[in-house]
């Protein structure tokens, strides 16, 4: 996101969102089916960005179909990555596609397949220092599982070997990848949960491969165990003479005592410290970026429930996660009690989130620092060295300033940008700052965006159309609004200019127009904006389609529980079947009418799950690992594309089913640690019925300067377990051994009591 995008953190991307990030705000429906309503092809901008005076927010490369990453070349071609090939848009493939004197160039440098489910996907991209000699980009991606070639999620008990991260050379000739030239780098990156997966590739000045890793949201977390390449930055020099084609010389634990290898092939055999790893303590560091002038980097690890990061990464640094979350034990946002573990590195800079226990609400993305404009207007002097990131849920970006005296990071208030949601930040060739806009899963409006200085401080409007309704008998009056179209600058009024079919164009003040056609057949409406600025900007153009004669086809989704048919809400592990019935149309509908799109919905925001599937009928396994929030549905949505061209919409909300726990210590006050959360007991969860989650306790408390040591849990297992989460109410009790109190007779009055019981 790219979450976005944004899960239990960013669960993106990416959490846009990925979530990434990365996260459209949509409102749920009941778990019903629903009427058939028309996606307009050119969907209202509801988000004006608003910058600073003198700055224009422009694109660059349009129409990229769910991007993930984008890359300069030296020569000014720009790569990016989006879902798809030449001939599908099916999530288990990916492309890069080259920008190129001011086109996307429609043949694909590079198509490969990847899992594409959940946050997974063609993640990472980064161009070689001296590409302009060997021609090497390098890339992150899911790749399949080794015996078992579909994607999906897979619990931590069958160790069944499902999908994998990797890191692969490729090597460029003029416009596009040679043919067999992937040299696969570092392999069997976990990513069982399918979030958490980071998935950043920077270049130092030393000419090393900084890799950013999630910790794949499995427990117990991996970010701390230099055993595992997960929840880490890693560091590796690429040298084609070696077998494996890199070396670790100069990483922090390359000569440490049992040291191997973990990123080949397979791995070396041990236990003993990766050699790959630079840094730990990392939870979903998803996008980062080097410090211009030191041996440095800038990393933004997307939080949990409570804190968004941003750390300065050195060599054998120790960030935390799960232990610590900002400037405060994992999960908490007040820690005046308890104090923060020691022994981590601080971040630069950290910011809770809006809800102490939300970890929904916010999402960073680092990062770019602006060094100076080499070609056209340079920022004003006071923006030179600055940090920029942000924040993809919030939709800002914010501005770090370093004090040197103070040796501290601080923010510059106000916010640089309002309105702007990204899942990527970085510097161009010409000094200004470039951000990748993810905006929808399933259709091509994302893009790369530029941020310019223009001292003449007018941006151009942004212009924005719907119409309703989209097709119907040739009596029907179509109304077409530019009501939702802004200027960032509120240089009003605005001027609407028209060309609706065959007419001439036209200008209004008003926001709508109406239309009847006497003639069957698509008929295309255009709009762009004009401000009243000085001098005057006009927006880029937008258009919809209509179709008169043609009424939209309609549909109903037919939800099958395979694993337990009586049950019409979901429980964690369940199996589904997905159909449609009730189809129809003016005339028959094509062999190819009906595309499904599956998203995980987690309060305000989503992650892809089984995006842009084909077919009338399918199924999918609803994952017993992931997000604890119980708030959580799957939305399956129906696109249907009818001979004219014309598409409608069905939706549907699958809800789960969930289930409260009691969580006790006997005796009692004691705590216990919850899928990486700590509380006092007794506590109270609500979890989805099925969902494997994690509990752990201490193994020694103090009462009355006693010790007590853990001696079992009431349904059995170890100290530190993962339970699935069963469908009826339970109370889950860690006893520990008894002994007499032996401190003061106040103590003992608090304690005995509750010892006795």
């Amino acid at each position: 996101m790219l979450k976005f995008v944004k899960g239990s953190g960013l669960h993106w991307l990416i959490n846009w969102l990925n979530w990434l990030v990365i996260g459209l705000l949509l409102v749920s429906h009941a778990s019903v089916g629903l009427p058939a309503t028309h996606i307009p092809r050119a969907e209202a901008s509801t988000n004006a960005v608003r910058l600073p005076p003198g700055f224009v927010d422009e694109p660059v490369v349009e129409g990229l179909l769910s991007p993930r990453a984008f890359a300069f070349l030296p020569d000014g071609r720009i790569l990016a990555t989006e879902r798809g090939n030449a001939d599908s848009t099916d999530t288990n493939f990916a492309s890069i596609r080259v920008h190129k004197n001011g086109a996307l160039l429609p043949e694909r440098a590079y198509s490969l397949g990847t899992c594409g489910d959940g946050e997974r996907g063609l993640l990472g991209l980064v161009v070689d220092p001296k590409f302009a000699q060997n021609g090497y980009i390098y890339i992150y991606y899911t790749r399949f599982g080794p015996a078992d070639p579909v994607c999906g999620y897979y619990t931590y008990q069958n160790n069944k070997p499902g999908p994998r991260n990797r890191v692969s050379r490729l090597t460029m000739s003029g416009d596009v990848v040679v043919t067999g030239s992937e040299r696969v780098l570092i392999d069997n990156i976990q990513t069982d949960s399918g979030i958490h997966n980071a998935g950043d590739l920077q270049f130092g000045p030393d000419g090393s491969l900084y890799v950013s890793v999630g910790d794949s949201q499995v427990f117990p977390s991996p970010a701390q165990s230099l055993s595992s390449i997960n929840g880490k930055i890693l560091r590796i020099v690429p040298n084609p003479a070696e077998a494996r084609g890199y070396t670790t010389s100069g990483n922090p634990y390359d000569a440490a005592t049992n040291a191997r290898y973990c990123g080949i092939t397979p791995p070396e055999s041990g236990t003993g410290p990766c050699r790959e790893v630079f840094a730990a303590g990392l939870r979903n560091p998803f996008r980062f970026t080097v410090h211009p002038s030191k041996n440095s980097l800038f990393v933004g690890d997307v939080g949990g429930s409570a804190w968004e990061e941003i750390n300065e990464v050195v060599a054998g640094g120790n960030y935390g996660y799960p232990s610590r979350e900002g400037p405060c034990p994992g999960n908490v946002i007040d820690c005046t009690l308890p104090q923060p573990p020691s022994g981590f590195d601080d971040p630069v800079y950290a910011y809770p989130h809006n809800d102490k226990s939300s970890n929904y609400d916010s999402a960073v993305i680092g990062g770019a620092f602006y060094t100076g404009t080499t070609v056209g207007v340079s920022y004003p002097p006071s923006y030179l060295g600055d940090y920029f990131f942000i924040d993809t849920v919030r939709g800002f970006m914010r501005q770090l300033t370093y004090d040197a005296a103070q040796s501290t990071w601080s923010a510059v208030t106000p916010e640089f940008a309002t309105g702007l949601f990204g899942i990527g930040l970085k510097t161009g060739l010409d000094g200004n700052l470039y951000y990748l806009r993810f905006k929808s899963e399933n259709d091509r409006d994302s893009d790369v965006r530029r941020i310019r200085y223009q001292p003449n401080g007018n941006q151009p409007p942004q212009a924005a159309l719907t119409v309703t309704p989209t097709g119907g008998p040739l009596s029907t009056v179509y109304t077409f609004s530019a009501a939702e179209s802004v200027d960032p600058d509120n240089n009003l009024p605005l001027v609407y200019r028209w060309q609706i079919g065959s007419e001439a164009v036209f200008s209004t003040t008003t926001t709508t127009v109406t239309r009847t056609f006497s003639s069957m057949g698509t008929k295309t409406a255009s709009l762009t904006v004009m401000d009243s600025g000085t001098p005057p900007q006009t927006s880029a153009p937008v258009s919809v389609t209509v179709f008169p004669g043609d009424s939209p086809p309609t549909a109903t989704i037919v939800l099958t529980n395979v694993t337990a048919p009586a049950r019409t809400n979901y429980h964690a592990g369940d199996t589904w079947q997905f159909g449609v019935a009730n189809a129809s149309d003016d005339e028959p509908l094509p062999n190819d009418a009906f595309r499904w799109n599956i998203a995980f919905h987690h309060r305000e925001h989503f992650h892809p799950f089984q995006p842009n599937l084909g077919s009338d009928h399918g199924q999918f396994e609803i994952p017993p690992v992931g997000e604890p929030d119980p708030v959580v549905w799957y939305r399956i949505t129906l696109r249907i594309t009818d001979n004219a061209g014309q598409t409608a919409s069905v939706v549907r909300d699958l809800h789960p089913v969930t289930t409260t726990l009691t969580l006790r210590t006997m005796p009692p006050g004691g705590t216990v640690e919850v899928d990486g959360a700590t509380f006092g007991t007794d506590y109270v969860i609500t979890r989805v019925v099925g969902i494997q989650s994690a509990l752990s306790v201490p193994m020694t408390r103090t009462i009355c300067a006693t010790n007590y040591e853990f001696v079992s849990w009431s349904q059995g297992g170890s100290r530190t377990q993962v339970i699935t989460v069963p469908s009826t109410f339970e109370t889950f009790t860690a006893t520990f051994a008894k002994a007499p109190p032996t401190a003061n007779d106040t103590c003992k009055r608090k304690y005995l009591p509750l010892i006795r019981r």
